[in-house]
């Protein structure tokens, strides 16, 4: 019997409408992320 993963390694696949979706690299199940950072947006008009 396989112990569930716990998803310690992962990676960023896609993000669409503020919502990232992460890949397990070891059991390679695609999810939600729970809890995303808030993305900042850089002016690049300060100087």
């Amino acid at each position: 019997m396989q112990t569930a993963c716990e998803h310690p390694r992962t990676q960023i696949i896609a993000r669409r409408d503020g919502v990232d979706y992460l890949e397990c690299l070891d059991c390679h199940q695609i999810f939600e992320d729970e809890d995303p950072d808030p993305v900042v947006k850089v002016d690049e008009e300060e100087e």
